[in-house]
């Protein structure tokens, strides 16, 4: 793995790190600890999010993340229990809601649970905790213990990665969406709420943290919290790229490939061996083949290296939409609204004439 750890900030006993800095340079000292040490920097996340990973290491990372994110209410539950200022709880508790949900059903535990259904696992695997990498375990049990056991200004602080955190969901989403054909939207559905509480997290924690930083060893302390809360993260992905990446080492006891999965149903073919398309995949046209209108003859063809296809004003409507972010069924949902159609019915024949041209090799799911 060549991943180059980030420097360290100014030594505690440095000139600088005496001096008392104004609440905008503190907010400045902390961002540029995310921007050094924040884990969108690991190769792990490169490797994720770039689509260089096999199904079974996204796998990994599913099982593994959650075991951080159930624990995150247990962290916010161990930080609200040492608020005195029942404004502050009032404020604090929204996040333990966020994760847990009001309900049975709801939260963002149970939208991870979905994450990892979708990319194959059982539930009970999941909830079990079986497989987690020890390493995953110690990272996410140090976090737990420093909040309990810190300052209330130092535990508050460690918040402060959901700063960073709408950049790598923004990235994450679109890599993964675009690079991996087993991701939905749907399987990603748990990144979708992070998008709006994690700003309001970040900014409550932040104007806590200025608010109360009042001094030169108090601002050294909040800013060493971010920086343990960063080292959390990243060794959480030490952990699996050494595992499931290089050298492949998987420890005792951790999950292998192939356990605990659901039993995949048997992949419907068409005549030639190719996988049906289904109402879930987005296709696209591959390289060096493409749409066009054909000026001579007033209609539009499909142009592949030494082959030149004619469509009919179906098959047209259809390629028009085919762009690898469209789904077939968001595709039927469209021409629907146009043509005041039947979406399902006409999902129907979208799926027959795309079997068609993947059989040719001029479109790929």
């Amino acid at each position: 793995m060549n991943a180059v750890f980030p420097t360290p900030s100014p030594t505690a006993d440095s000139a600088e790190s005496q001096r008392l800095l104004s609440p905008d340079e503190l907010e400045a000292a902390l961002r540029d600890i995310g921007a050094r040490r924040y884990h969108i920097l690991h190769p792990f996340h490169r490797l994720l999010h770039d689509g260089k990973l096999s199904k079974d290491q996204v796998r990994a990372w599913a099982l593994n993340r959650y075991y951080y994110q159930a624990m995150i209410p247990v962290k916010d539950a161990a930080v609200l229990a040492r608020m005195t200022d029942a404004s502050l709880r009032r404020i604090w508790r929204q996040r333990i809601v966020d994760h847990d949900g009001d309900h049975p059903g709801d939260g963002g535990i149970e939208r991870w649970l979905k994450l990892a259904e979708g990319v194959g696992f059982d539930r009970d695997y999941v909830l079990s905790t079986r497989g987690i990498l020890s390493a995953t375990k110690f990272s996410v049990e140090a976090y737990v213990h420093f909040v309990a056991e810190k300052s209330l200004l130092e535990a508050i602080a460690s918040s402060l990665t959901e700063m960073f955190s709408p950049t790598i969901i923004s990235e994450r989403v679109a890599g993964m969406l675009k690079n991996y054909d087993f991701i939905t939207k749907d399987t990603l559905a748990y990144f979708d709420k992070r998008l709006t509480q994690a700003p309001r997290d970040a900014d409550f924690a932040l104007d806590y943290v200025k608010t109360h930083a009042t001094t030169p060893e108090l601002q050294r302390q909040a800013m060493a919290a971010l920086t343990f809360k960063c080292n959390v993260l990243w060794t959480q992905l030490d952990a699996l790229y050494f595992a499931y990446v290089a050298p492949g080492m998987i420890p005792p006891d951790a999950w292998t490939p192939g356990t605990g999965l659901v039993a995949e149903a048997p992949v419907a073919t068409t005549g030639s061996g190719v996988r049906k398309m289904a109402a879930d995949d987005r296709p696209r046209l591959p390289r060096g083949v493409r749409l066009r209108h054909d000026e001579t003859r007033g209609k539009y063809v499909l142009l592949a290296p030494e082959r030149t296809f004619d469509l009919d004003d179906n098959a047209v409507a259809v390629l028009k939409l085919v762009d690898g972010n469209r789904s077939v069924a968001a595709i039927a949902d469209e021409l629907g609204r146009t043509y005041a159609a039947d979406p399902r019915a006409i999902e129907a024949d979208i799926l027959a004439m795309l079997d068609g041209l993947a059989e040719k090799r001029v479109l790929e799911r």
